[in-house]
């Protein structure tokens, strides 16, 4: 299985998001649909399905011990990745705790197997795919309030229209 961790923004967010998406730009590059909008925390890879079970087992472990708070964050900025063409929105800053996650969740990933993620972190939802180049800046700059009710561990799976997610398991968190 192809896996991340994520964040699944709650509809009206998803809503606002493609809202947004849809007044600044008209056709950047493929768009990410709807369904598939998540912000990203941390890129697992192929994994073995008994490597998943093992994985789930130790967010587990790790949620039961010491729970991080859900983070909450503007999504007030959009970026640009030339080399795989992706343009992105997320947040200009966010708390050190949801670092602290990624941070987790990479370790976590690793220890089950996955491949060593050492890029930077960047909280990002992607909006669109195979970008040639930098879609124009947006007339109306970005603010789209995200509350994290949970992380998710979702799976990737290549279909005939394109790529579909789905939520493999998801654990509440704490709101403070």
């Amino acid at each position: 299985m192809r896996v991340f961790f994520g964040i699944e923004p709650d509809q009206p967010t998803a809503l606002a998001i493609d809202d947004w998406r849809e007044r600044q730009f008209s056709a950047a590059a493929r768009p990410v649909p709807l369904a598939n909008l998540h912000l990203t925390l941390a890129f697992g890879g192929e994994l073995p399905l008994a490597a998943i079970d093992e994985l789930c087992d130790r967010v587990d472990a790790w949620l039961s011990d010491e729970p991080p708070g859900a983070a909450q964050l503007l999504l007030d900025q959009t970026g640009f990745w030339p080399g795989n063409g992706i343009y992105w929105l997320g947040p200009s800053h966010w708390p050190d705790a949801l670092d602290r996650q990624a941070g987790k969740l990479r370790q976590l990933l690793a220890s089950a197997g996955a491949r060593r993620d050492r890029q930077r972190f960047q909280p990002h939802i992607t909006l669109f795919r195979r970008c040639e180049q930098a879609p124009p800046l947006p007339a109306q700059p970005p603010a789209i309030a995200l509350q994290q009710r949970e992380i998710s561990l979702y799976e990737s799976q290549r279909q005939r229209e394109g790529v579909a997610y789905h939520v493999v398991a998801a654990w509440p968190l704490p709101q403070r």
